[in-house]
């Protein structure tokens, strides 16, 4: 059985002289970011978001997806407004 090449293959032959583009692209995005430089940009922010990672009993998933599709919510936005509601129902602590 002969070996095989790859060298002969179209679409390896696409993806190698593609060099043109991929400097077209990387003009383009730096072009992107027109935002002005200032001594606030060089100190690290915090992020918007926080991720987490839940181990949920099998019940609550399916309660989770059933009550967010009623409410047409996704199920981080759903957990953001229990969590929103709880906060502002122990607003004294």
């Amino acid at each position: 059985m002969p070996k095989k090449s790859f060298k002969s293959n179209p679409a390896m032959a696409f993806i190698g002289n593609n060099t043109q583009d991929t400097q077209d692209t990387q003009d383009t995005q730096d072009t992107q970011d027109t935002r002005a430089l200032s001594s606030v940009d060089s100190i690290k922010t915090i992020p918007v978001h926080y991720r987490l990672n839940l181990k949920l009993k099998r019940e609550y998933q399916e309660y989770l997806e059933q009550v967010s599709w009623h409410d047409r919510k996704s199920i981080t936005q759903y957990i953001n407004d229990l969590i929103a509601m709880d906060k502002a129902k122990r607003e004294g602590i």
